[in-house]
């Protein structure tokens, strides 16, 4: 019988990828549940050997109650039968967390959840590369919070799953990942830095000097992807956290040079300012250590092949796109009048 795989989310980009990925295994059966939201014409429903169920966790008892229902139809709990691992990337508060874990406890070998490097800001941090064991909160006030609100949310789902999970319910993964590229990117963030060096001309990066060569940690959707089918092929025996990135860094200034020597050979045009207005990093905590994910043989695409993958799809597909080409200078637009 077909090990059952189930991904919450994952109408594009990794989640996409995921799904391709594992729809290519004749030993899984693989089932997704998403709002089926259309990006890059994406056609998610359009690949073979994967099961689409439509649901939106804004109720989380409803979530609950779908996953249950399907749960139920697929025959999980009779006779031995389990999920073999569920992929959770679309879950941003810790009530999703929960509905998830109300449907799936006792019925689940492995749940992933897909956090963020962003619950750093929101932690106390001792030393830099940032290692998974930083991740105490730190005091913060109400306007804080409000301000780190992604971080904190994160955070707060990663609590649930420390605090909450009965031992032998289900085992977890936490994959923590910095600003991810990728062709297909949907953040629309490095589409819009590209368009913004396609102007450079006219509009100079803008660059804070104090912080000038602070160095950016990257990873790539398809290491991502990979991560994630190591876990589901290798089902660990206890809980872990792991952050995932690339083995090397990158300064913002070193980012927009390599993106446009691609475009053209002029000269990067910089502007100084203070509280520069940027894509890249989302966090303000510093880079992060992959050493823990490596010790477990894990190998990462060199940053600089990631870099020219990614900056080639948005050179020359990207401009197929008519709506994220829309979005992209939309995201440009505010930020240069921020």
């Amino acid at each position: 019988m077909k090990k059952l795989i189930l991904v919450l989310g994952g109408s594009t980009f990794m989640g996409k990828e995921l799904l391709q990925d594992l729809s290519q295994n004749e030993s899984y059966e693989v089932h997704y549940i998403n709002r089926g939201k259309n990006y890059w014409n994406n056609a998610v429903n359009q690949i073979k050997n994967v099961f689409y169920t439509y649901g939106n966790r804004e109720d989380a008892n409803d979530f609950t109650t779908l996953i249950k229902y399907l749960s139920k139809k697929l025959g999980v709990g009779v006779n031995g039968r389990i999920w073999e691992s569920v992929v959770d990337f679309s879950a941003f508060y810790s009530n999703q967390v929960k509905s998830v874990y109300a449907a799936l406890r006792g019925l689940c070998n492995l749940y992933i959840f897909i956090s963020t490097d962003s619950i750093y800001d929101v932690c106390k941090i001792r030393k830099i590369p940032i290692t998974e064991d930083q991740d105490q909160r730190k005091e913060l006030s109400q306007s804080q919070k409000k301000g780190e609100s992604y971080g904190h949310n994160k955070l707060k789902c990663e609590e649930f799953l420390q605090n909450y999970v009965i031992e032998g319910s289900f085992r977890y993964i936490i994959l923590r990942l910095p600003d991810v590229i990728g062709p297909f990117d949907d953040s629309g963030r490095f589409f819009a830095l590209v368009k913004w060096l396609q102007q450079n001309d006219k509009h100079p990066i803008q660059v804070d000097q104090a912080v000038q060569s602070e160095q950016i940690s990257l990873v790539y959707s398809t290491d991502v992807v990979n991560c994630v089918k190591y876990f589901i092929q290798n089902i660990p025996q206890q809980n872990q956290i792991y952050n995932v990135c690339f083995d090397e860094t990158i300064s913002y200034i070193e980012l927009t040079q390599v993106i446009l020597d691609k475009i053209s050979q002029k000269q990067l045009n910089i502007k100084h300012v203070v509280e520069a207005s940027k894509f890249y990093p989302s966090v303000d905590c510093g880079i992060i250590s992959n050493k823990k994910i490596k010790e477990l043989g894990i190998q990462f695409t060199p940053l600089m092949k990631a870099l020219e993958k990614t900056i080639d799809f948005f050179m020359k597909e990207a401009s197929n796109y008519e709506a994220e080409n829309k979005a992209a200078l939309e995201k440009l637009h505010r930020k240069l009048n921020a």
